[in-house]
């Protein structure tokens, strides 16, 4: 396909092709210095504080720390990174990963799970749950689309998650090259909402005690 008939404004999720991360689960089981999250009402472990700067536990991590240095940073940037920890049969709450502020903009997020299954993942749609397609690798999702997990692993699931200050921007040509490359050996298991629509309690998955219900908010999918 033509990268110009590519639109990734309406991504739902797509894997990359990047190298994985090594695992880093057996750390990550002895670690007992969590962030909660009453929000998602999944506590997280820090790896990296919004200003670049690599936690304690990562001097436990070289391979990891290498692997995001030469694989990761070069086409998002240095920032805040966690890993969402989800015990077994335990519920991520619905949630949309963004304010309502930047809903109308393309909020793909970075993603890789550790342990766990990536179709526990499901996106919440005016006709019910899809399920995320599976996947081995890093995968990019998109933040504004309302979403949940259930854990039916048999282990805690570790997921991986880049956040602020990075923002995916469609203009920027090195991000851009990135989804065009992975498109190019990944295209089949991309999945966009092109022909979803949002529940009618849309507005009702933003983190409430922090900015409210937006009920003024209208959906303009169509900026980027």
């Amino acid at each position: 396909m033509n990268k110009k008939q590519i639109d990734f404004s309406n991504l739902i999720s797509m894997p990359l092709d990047i190298p994985s991360p090594p695992d880093i689960s057996q750390v990550l089981d002895s670690e007992t210095e969590m962030v909660s999250d009453d929000y998602r009402v999944s506590p997280s472990i820090v790896l990296m504080s919004p200003e670049g700067r690599w936690m304690p536990i990562t001097d436990k991590l070289p391979e990891f720390v290498d692997w995001a240095e030469m694989h990761l940073f070069p086409w998002t940037m240095r920032s805040q990174m966690v890993v969402i920890t989800t015990p077994i049969g335990k519920a991520m709450a619905p949630h949309i990963d963004c304010a309502p502020d930047k809903f109308n903009t393309v909020q793909h997020k970075f993603r890789y799970v550790f342990r766990g299954n990536v179709t526990d993942l499901r996106w919440i749609t005016s006709n019910g749950y899809v399920v995320n397609k599976d996947t081995n690798k890093p995968y990019i999702i998109s933040g504004r689309w309302p979403h949940d997990m259930v854990n039916t692993h048999s282990e805690i699931k570790y997921t991986l998650c880049l956040g602020a200050p990075w923002e995916a921007n469609l203009n920027n040509e090195i991000y851009t090259a990135m989804l065009q490359k992975s498109y190019l050996k990944y295209g089949e298991d991309m999945m966009s909402f092109d022909d979803w629509e949002l529940p009618t309690n849309w507005r009702e998955f933003f983190n409430q005690e922090r900015y409210g219900i937006p009920y003024d908010l209208i959906a303009n999918f169509d900026q980027t």
